[in-house]
């Protein structure tokens, strides 16, 4: 299937509209529907489509929505990885099952300085003061997530007092400190 979408809000919104409407996340390493409340076995999993969306080619910033349809149940959903981590959540095997045919779009407009709605640090402003920023997981204030579903983490800006968009390349940066709510689990910094 051919993702023909300009952004990933597009695409999620094409996808629903073709029958795509069951929320897949990765938990323990493999895919799980949250829709039905199960796990979906690897070898029941077909990706139907695949799109990853980078800011720029050396931004460091991506995410990436995979079709899937779980042939054993007979339904379609969505997995979002907005925050470009599924290489360090799901196992090796699903990881390369899911990216085996996924193109790349750069969005060199708009989104440049901002994503989501949300003001996007680059690393070399992180870099500059790396204290500043936190990464929030769990928190009940985070601003509506544009896909329909809801976000698991965002990052903070403690200066500002404001939700941001933290690149990748911060996510997976060992200074970066995680602040779970309320016994929130916390994504390891690796």
């Amino acid at each position: 299937m051919n993702l023909d979408a300009k952004d990933m809000v597009e695409a999620v919104s094409d996808l629903l509209r073709r029958g795509y409407d069951h929320e897949y996340r990765i938990r323990e390493g493999q895919l799980y529907d949250l829709t039905a409340d199960k796990p979906v076995a690897a070898g029941d999993a077909r990706v139907d489509g695949a799109m990853r969306f980078e800011s720029a080619p050396d931004a460091g910033d991506g995410s990436n929505i995979y079709a899937i349809a779980d042939r054993k149940a007979g339904s379609k959903g969505l997995l979002i990885d907005a925050f470009d981590a599924l290489d360090q959540e799901c196992s090796r095997e699903l990881y390369e099952q899911l990216n085996a045919n996924r193109p790349t779009r750069h969005d060199n407009g708009d989104e440049m300085a901002n994503r989501y709605g949300l003001r996007k640090v680059f690393k070399v402003e992180f870099d500059g003061d790396p204290e500043r920023f936190v990464l929030r997981i769990g928190f009940p204030d985070f601003p509506p997530c544009p896909f329909g579903q809801s976000f698991s983490m965002l990052g903070f800006d403690t200066a500002e007092q404001s939700y941001v968009w933290l690149v990748t390349s911060i996510l997976r940066d060992s200074r970066l400190e995680r602040v779970p709510y309320q016994g929130a689990d916390v994504p390891d910094n690796e």
